[in-house]
């Protein structure tokens, strides 16, 4: 899967748009089909076999499983990010669009954290306040350099082009 798939990219004359946690959804997907597959073998093997507070703390744990596996299917994986030519602006969309900054307040960086790093937008003075995920996390792994070097030439580039960011030379 390339980095335009991974993302969801669509550039068209007057926008780019692309969600970040896009290719996590067929994941996500996979793991709630497991979750049902695990909940009907709770119930019809171990049901007889433990006793009720153990069925209710297996119950429990499948329900806090279940349910954060919901929440990121619902609340995180479906963001999209536009960035509108016409209006220069950048809009975050979930069930409704908001705008979240105007091209020339935008700046971008990149976040270490726990072995990996990933890229964010903010606004030029509130960057560490207030900041947005526009890409996956990156390890030192040669997968992830290769991964990394498509999500700069096929997302990032095109989207610091539209901004009106200059490049910095490594990233050409």
């Amino acid at each position: 899967m390339n980095a335009i798939d991974r993302y969801k990219f669509e550039e068209t004359g007057s926008e780019i748009s692309f969600m970040p946690d896009y290719h996590f959804l067929r994941t996500l997907v996979w793991w709630l089909g497991l979750g049902i597959i695990v909940l009907a073998v709770i119930v019809y093997y171990f049901m007889d076999k433990m006793s009720g507070d153990q069925f209710r703390t297996a119950l429990i744990i499948w329900g806090i499983y279940m349910a954060y596996l919901l929440f990121e299917m619902i609340f995180r994986t479906p963001v999209k990010y536009i960035f509108d030519k016409s209006e220069k602006c950048i809009y975050k969309k979930w069930m409704l669009s908001k705008k979240i900054m105007n091209f020339d307040e935008m700046t971008y960086f990149i976040k270490n954290e726990n072995g990996g790093y990933c890229y964010l937008i903010g606004k030029k003075r509130n960057q560490f306040v207030k900041s947005y995920r526009i890409s996956n996390y990156f390890s030192c792994s040669k997968a992830s350099n290769r991964r990394e070097d498509e999500y700069l030439k096929e997302i990032l580039c095109p989207v610091l082009i539209a901004v009106g960011i200059p490049l910095n030379q490594t990233e050409q």
